[in-house]
């Protein structure tokens, strides 16, 4: 009796052991069928998380080590009409956000300059502009860009476009014109940046009050921009693409594309285009005239939509520049694009 016990319970032990072995079996077969049905869709949508996640960290990586302040020219009819809706979209991805004005305005917290409104002070508003960064913020980013009220940036690219070249050279950036100034200018329309110590340059010359730096003309703010940095000692940087194609743009996309509507804005870029580009570069940085609604339109566009079945492939961020022989470069470059004012 007792013998037969034993040998009945060594049998319910096997069979246990074994039906629990042959239960996980089940649970396996039927994991392992779920996993290669769900492969392919697995795989394509992993790569693709990896992906958007390189390009995330990226764009976080640059906002953090290149660090840009934005102030935007602007006046007190235009605050709510055009400057509310910057900060509402592209704005935000500054490192830190400005709006130039001659009244204060608590909602949008305006800098109040003491300067006279309207277009014929905009040099000696540009000057009290940069001044105020100066001196309150200088230190807080690399770059400073100057943008009117009614141009959009994408930043991402601005940031990726300066990650290459040194802060601490005297260099700016935009889209670069030729008539008037030696080494040329940028477009006021178009935005342009400054470097670290070119900001300090334009400083230092500005607040001389030299006729010979920077006059007191009320001119095109452009163009005495312009001089007035070359006096200083800063250099017209070459913002185009490894193509040629601008990125920096004084007109709005309806304007350039599929083909430029203008007559004048060929006739004043530096680098002579080539008319088997097209318009603006894959990594174009800004645009100009964009109207209220259009803001949010571009913002839809570059950060919302996404076309079913074509990713975004993150990018890689270029070598850093040799600033000193850029630099030389650029300051003896001269004009490929005759300017009817300069025969």
């Amino acid at each position: 009796m007792f013998f037969r016990n034993v040998v009945c319970l060594l049998i319910g032990l096997i069979v246990g052991v074994r039906l629990t072995d042959f239960w996980d079996y089940v649970k396996l077969q039927q994991l392992s069928n779920n996993l290669r049905e769900n492969y392919t869709n697995t795989t394509h949508s992993l790569g693709l998380r990896l992906r958007l996640t390189q390009e995330d960290t990226l764009a976080d990586y640059l906002f953090n080590n290149t660090r840009v302040l934005c102030w935007i020219m602007t006046m007190p009819e235009n605050h709510l009409k055009r400057a509310v809706h910057i900060r509402n979209t592209w704005g935000k991805r500054c490192n830190k956000l400005l709006f130039m004005s001659t009244k204060a305005d608590s909602f949008l917290d305006t800098v109040p300059l003491d300067v006279p409104e309207g277009r014929d002070y905009l040099w000696h508003k540009t000057r009290a502009a940069f001044k105020y960064v100066y001196e309150h913020h200088g230190d807080e980013a690399d770059w400073f860009l100057k943008a009117d009220d009614d141009s959009y940036f994408i930043m991402e690219n601005l940031r990726s476009f300066l990650y290459q070249y040194s802060a601490d050279a005297p260099v700016y950036f935009g889209c670069k014109f030729h008539p008037f100034v030696k080494q040329g200018y940028m477009s006021g329309g178009a935005g342009y940046v400054l470097s670290r110590a070119a900001l300090r340059r334009f400083a230092e010359v500005s607040a001389s009050n030299t006729s010979a730096a920077c006059t007191q003309n009320q001119l095109s703010e452009d163009k005495e921009m312009g001089i007035c940095l070359q006096n200083a000692g800063v250099v017209a940087g070459d913002a185009r693409d490894a193509e040629g194609a601008e990125r920096f743009h004084p007109l709005a996309p309806i304007h350039l594309i599929p083909v430029d509507t203008s007559e004048w804005y060929p006739l004043y870029l530096f680098y002579k285009r080539d008319k088997n580009l097209q318009c603006c570069s894959r990594s174009a940085i800004s645009f100009h005239y964009i109207k209220p609604k259009e803001f949010y339109v571009l913002d839809y566009l570059l950060y919302e939509l996404r076309p079913f079945g074509v990713a975004n492939v993150a990018d890689t961020l270029p070598g850093k520049a040799n600033m000193t022989s850029l630099l030389e470069r650029w300051k003896h470059e001269v004009s490929d694009n005759i300017f009817k004012d300069e025969d």
